[in-house]
C-alpha cells in the first residue's frame, strides 16, 4: 500500500503566492462555486473549460502539480466505476459491439464528461485545502456561516468541525500509510488474490486505525476542555479578514468563468 504515501489531499503548503494570499472566505465562495458548476453544466466545452480553471488555480496556487495529481488517486476507483457505466449504459447510436456489450457515441461522452466533472471537483478542493490554513479555513467558514446565527445557527462550532476534519485527513491517510507498512513487515498481503480476499485483508487495518481516530478525537476534545473551549460565545479573531481589489477580482473572474462555461455552445 505504498500510494498511500502520495496522497496529500487536504495537507496546506505555506508557500507565498496569489491564491494564497487571497481571503478564506473568497477561496471557499469559489471553489463551491466552481464546484456546483462542474455538476451542473451539461456541455462537455463547459466542463473543459472549468478544469482548465481549476489547473490554472494550481498553477498561480505555485503547488506541485504532480502532489495535486497524486490526490486523483484517492477517488480512482470511483472515476473508473463512473467513467465505466457511463461508457456502457448510455443509450445514443452504437460505436462498437462485443457481444452483448455495446459501446454508444453518448456513451463516450457521457463518460468522459463525468469523469472531467470528478476530476475537477477533487483538483479544486486540492487547491482550496492547499493554498489555507486549517485556521484561516476555520475563520473563513465561521465568517460565511455568521449571518445564520441570527436563526441560532452554531456557525463556530460547526466551522470548527468542518475544518478539524480536513485538517485530520493527511493525518488520517498517514496512520493509515504506518499502518499498512507495519502489518506487512509482519506478513501481511493486501495485494494478492481475488477482490473478497483483498477485502477481507483490510480488516486487520481498519480496526486500528479506527481506533486511533477514536482515541485522537477524545484527546482533542480532552485538550479544548482543558483550555476552556465552550464554543464560539464571546470569542474573537485574531486576524480579521479583509476584502480587496484582489478578492473582489477573484470573485468577478470566477463568476464570469462559470457563466462562461454555463453558456458554453453545444
Amino acid at each position: 500500500m505504498k500510494g498511500l504515501n502520495r496522497i496529500r489531499l487536504g495537507q496546506h503548503y505555506p508557500i507565498a503566492s496569489p491564491v494564497h494570499s487571497l481571503d478564506a472566505r473568497v477561496k471557499i465562495l469559489c471553489a463551491l462555486g466552481v464546484l456546483v458548476a462542474a455538476f451542473v453544466v451539461d456541455r462537455p466545452g463547459g466542463v473543459v473549460l472549468l478544469l482548465l480553471f481549476s489547473l490554472a488555480a494550481v498553477y498561480l496556487a505555485k503547488l506541485p502539480p504532480r502532489q495535486v495529481l497524486f490526490s486523483l488517486r484517492s477517488v480512482l476507483v470511483l472515476l473508473l466505476i463512473t467513467g465505466v457505466a457511463q461508457l456502457l449504459f448510455s443509450p445514443g447510436r452504437e460505436v462498437a459491439s462485443w457481444g452483448p456489450v455495446s459501446i454508444t457515441n453518448t456513451g463516450i461522452e457521457n463518460g468522459v464528461v463525468y469523469t472531467l466533472r470528478l476530476v475537477t471537483a477533487v483538483i479544486t478542493l486540492g487547491v482550496l485545502t492547499m493554498a489555507t490554513s486549517p485556521v484561516e479555513l476555520l475563520d473563513g467558514l465561521e465568517g460565511l456561516l455568521s449571518p445564520l446565527r441570527l436563526l441560532g445557527f452554531p456557525a463556530r462550532e460547526t466551522a470548527m468541525t468542518l475544518a478539524t476534519a480536513m485538517r485530520f485527513l493527511p493525518l488520517l491517510v498517514g496512520r493509515a500509510a504506518d499502518i499498512s507498512r507495519a502489518q506487512e513487515a509482519r506478513g501481511a498481503d493486501f495485494a494478492s488474490g481475488n477482490p473478497l480476499r483483498k477485502a477481507r485483508s483490510l480488516i486487520p487495518l481498519l480496526v486500528p486505525l479506527f481506533t486511533t481516530c477514536f482515541r485522537d478525537a477524545q484527546e482533542l476534545g480532552a485538550a479544548l476542555a482543558s483550555r476552556g473551549y465552550r464554543g464560539g460565545e464571546g470569542r474573537t479573531s485574531y486576524r480579521a479578514g479583509r476584502v480587496g481589489v484582489a478578492e473582489l477580482g477573484a470573485l468577478v473572474v470566477t463568476a464570469l468563468l462559470i457563466a462562461v462555461a454555463v453558456l458554453f455552445p453545444a
